[in-house]
């Protein structure tokens, strides 16, 4: 919970600064022009606003995070009912980091009520959700959680090594899917990394909700 901690004192000094228009927010006009210049059309949008929708928008990163969640307690407890499923840990670590993205992005939506840039303005409390990015904070956590679903310590297959070896490819995922939020001018550039610090958040809620319960015992051949 330490570094859940840290995040959200990360975050808050990111709010503060959005709230002051401080350097954290300096080059957001700028790269709105510039994306505005270069602006994909046609087929390449279609397939960009695809693209940025399967990595990011709840409609697909809930059933990629929930299904694993459900195959990692069902596997890790045996078959069982609906419920008894549903309330094992697995379950309940991804539905607290799901609660922490909901309860403290829409808090922060809601509260400082910025205006995207496909508005062509920068303006808080006038009825915009842009900052944080819920779909950065959506691919963060689904990406990184699966992750550790799987490979961690209390996860499906306890392997540092496979967990090294796939937090750079996560990590890609996430820089794509968050680049593309604002290249096609969703979302300010700030309200990325905004959404990254939320989605780490929820990830080290959930991880500490994982870690909880019982650990597994890691073999050699995962070192």
């Amino acid at each position: 919970m330490v570094a859940a901690v840290v995040g959200a004192l990360v975050f808050a000094v990111c709010i503060w600064q959005v709230v002051v228009r401080g350097p954290f927010i300096a080059w957001d006009w700028q790269f709105h022009y510039y994306v505005d210049a270069h602006h994909p059309m046609g087929w390449a949008k279609i397939f960009l606003d695809v693209m940025a929708s399967v990595t990011g928008e709840r409609l697909f990163t809930i059933p990629m995070v929930g299904g694993t969640a459900w195959y990692v307690a069902r596997k890790q407890g045996g078959p069982g009912s609906f419920w008894n499923i549903a309330t094992r840990r697995p379950m309940m670590a991804v539905l607290a980091g799901l609660a922490t993205i909901a309860s403290i992005g829409y808090g922060t939506k809601f509260g400082l009520g910025r205006t995207g840039p496909h508005h062509n303005m920068d303006v808080l409390h006038a009825g915009g959700q842009a900052f944080p990015s819920g779909h950065a904070a959506n691919t963060f956590f689904t990406g990184f959680f699966i992750l550790c679903l799987l490979f961690s310590q209390a996860g499906l297959y306890p392997s540092r090594s496979r967990l090294r070896r796939m937090i750079p490819v996560v990590g890609v995922v996430v820089m794509i899917a968050g680049a593309l939020m604002s290249w096609l001018d969703y979302h300010w550039l700030s309200d990325i990394p905004g959404g990254w610090l939320l989605g780490f958040i929820a990830c080290m809620v959930a991880l500490s909700v994982l870690r909880a319960g019982p650990r597994r015992p890691q073999s050699r051949a995962s070192t």
